[in-house]
């Protein structure tokens, strides 16, 4: 049997809406964005406070088969936070690499 692998990268993203007055206009704000990322592909999740007016905290993952491929989705991700109503204040990437062997 063939060794199989498998690659995965996550995007942490610190973003922020400055005119945001109310949780419902950055919730307005995040829906679009994080549409915009699962039709792209990614798998998105907020996972800092949600009560924050101005502040939000994604994951943004990316699985594949090849990990050359994975800098490239991650680079897409990213395009589009910067093209997005929020500031980026953070991004931090991480990968992470499986293999069957460990199961041998």
């Amino acid at each position: 049997m063939d060794d199989v692998r498998v690659h995965t990268s996550t995007l942490i993203a610190d973003l922020r809406l400055p005119l945001a007055g109310s949780l419902k206009e950055r919730r307005k704000e995040l829906y679009g964005l994080v549409e915009r990322l699962r039709h792209e592909g990614f798998a998105v999740a907020q996972v800092g406070p949600p009560d924050l007016h101005q502040r939000v905290f994604l994951a943004i993952a990316e699985v594949s088969g090849q990990p050359s491929r994975l800098a490239e989705r991650l680079d897409e991700a990213e395009r589009i936070l910067f093209a997005s109503e929020f500031e980026v204040c953070f991004l931090q990437r991480s990968e992470n690499t499986w293999s069957d062997t460990s199961l041998r």
